[in-house]
């Protein structure tokens, strides 16, 4: 559930002194002397620069296969290009080696009356035999009757079958859908997604089930639906161990005792080129890092940028690199700002909401404490540039902030919408088409760099880099973020 509240309407980057000397962070009022940093940077990174780091990693993707997945040579390049940039800036760079499984898919095909139907195999299931499986095929509840598809085995048709369908949600999870769907005795289980966009397909992680789980587009489940005869289905794929990589590079200057983190994902899905999830971000937080480095002996509190691996197989690096980090260096971190998605072609300009303490009794959860201050600050981004936006609490962005909230670290951030649905009103703010997914292009192969919106990207940037200028020498900030102040 997105939560909107009405735009804050601030100044423009042309700031008086009056101004400055009041603005509310949250926390208290800021002296004109420690915005500094947030000016000097929020006003010298470069739209044009960023973009051409977005028309680099496109590069990448096009010319290995179209992705930057983890451990794709289209990441390897990506990587390559953020560690050299961050070491010629004279930054500390850390490349922190993170195990996990990758899966990798040997097949997926699928013929329905004897014609092709794109699928896309899910993560880490099983696999079907080595020529797959033919039979009868099934679309359940293909009307949309039914609040809760699939997931009782009584909602399938009497097997043995070889082909079952059925959209996703109504409760359950595509897991238990699939023991319903083995239960009634079918051999494989394809799901799809009602959606404004009805050709995408994404494929996504389904664990624990009892049989192969494959995706179809919304388009392709109505084709499904009118066939007659018998289907193929060969879904295979194996994990194998592997190893990614998290560039961390920090300032040689700041206090060691607070840590300032701000981080993005690096890798892309392996359907797509990843340009807006998470390009955007890597190009803003680089081009940041690239404005501070001739400064960066000059910052009170340190700042460390992270570059996350496999975080599209859910957090893995993120995940990692809280896990093996010393407990007096956990410690040290004051906070975390996280981006995804800055560049969404149908976008709304959200910031975080970390304080559950404007929406108490919702069951609706905020971050760990001092979240609050990290919200204002980033929000603050956006009011400098005149720039109406809206908060979405946490759960509407699942990503690498997640890690560090769970151990207690303050968390914010911003994205440009992922899968919602853009509202009337939101549409009436930012432009774009109401009744639309914010990124249409989410996880698919048009993930390109023709699908950002640069407008939002510029502004997102600015008001990233007016963020950690500001975290960066304004130790009030900090402290009510970690309540580490008086």
């Amino acid at each position: 559930m997105l939560f909107t509240r009405s735009a804050v309407v601030g100044v423009s980057l042309v700031l008086s002194a009056a101004f400055l000397a009041t603005i509310d962070s949250g926390a208290a009022a800021v002296p004109v002397s420690d915005m500094w940093l947030a000016r000097a940077l929020s006003a010298s990174v470069s739209d044009r620069v960023g973009l051409d780091t977005l028309a680099e990693l496109d590069r990448f993707a096009a010319v290995t296969g179209g992705n930057r997945a983890a451990g794709s040579p289209g990441f390897e390049l990506s990587r390559g290009l953020v560690t050299q940039t961050l070491t010629s800036a004279g930054y500390r760079v850390t490349e922190q080696p993170v195990p996990y499984q990758r899966f990798v898919v040997d097949a997926e095909r699928l013929t329905i009356d004897g014609t092709g139907v794109r699928v896309l195999m899910a993560q880490y299931v099983p696999s079907t035999p080595v020529g797959g499986v033919s039979g009868a095929v099934a679309v359940v509840d293909a009307a949309g009757a039914d609040p809760t598809p699939g997931c009782q085995s009584g909602d399938f048709p009497a097997g043995p079958g070889a082909v079952a369908v059925v959209r996703s949600g109504g409760g359950c999870t595509t897991a238990a859908k699939a023991t319903a769907a083995a239960a009634a005795g079918w051999a494989t289980l394809l799901v799809y997604d009602v959606s404004p966009s009805p050709w995408t397909v994404i494929r996504r992680r389904a664990t624990g089930t009892p049989l192969p789980v494959g995706f179809v587009s919304q388009l392709d489940a109505q084709r499904i639906a009118q066939a007659v005869g018998a289907g193929t289905v060969e879904l295979r794929g194996h994990d194998v161990p592997d190893v990614t990589v998290n560039v961390l590079a920090e300032t040689t200057g700041g206090s060691a005792d607070n840590v300032i983190m701000a981080g993005a994902h690096l890798d892309s899905t392996q359907d797509g080129p990843g340009i807006n999830d998470n390009g955007s971000s890597v190009a803003a937080l680089l081009q940041t890092a690239m404005r501070l480095a001739p400064l960066q002996h000059r910052v009170t509190n340190r700042v460390r940028f992270a570059f996350w691996g496999a975080e599209e197989l859910v957090t893995i690096g993120s995940i990692y690199y809280i896990a093996t980090l010393p407990a007096d260096q956990l410690a040290a971190i004051s906070l975390y700002l996280n981006f995804e998605m800055l560049a969404s072609p149908n976008f709304v300009r959200f910031v975080i909401d970390g304080d559950d303490s404007d929406h108490p009794g919702t069951g609706i959860p905020g971050g760990p404490p001092g979240s609050g201050a990290v919200e204002a600050v980033m929000a603050q981004g956006y009011q400098v540039q005149r720039l109406p936006f809206r908060t979405a609490d946490l759960a509407d962005i699942r990503s690498d902030q997640e890690p560090f909230a769970a151990v207690g670290v303050p968390v914010g951030g911003a994205f440009g919408g992922v899968r919602g649905i853009k509202t009337a009103e939101e549409a009436a703010v930012f432009g774009g088409t109401a009744g639309q997914h914010y990124d249409p292009c989410y996880h698919q192969p048009c993930d390109s760099l023709t699908d950002i919106n640069t407008g939002a990207f510029g502004d997102a940037l600015r008001a990233i880099a007016w963020a950690v200028g500001r975290f960066a020498v304004y130790d009030d900030d900090v402290d009510a973020a970690s309540g580490r102040g008086p």
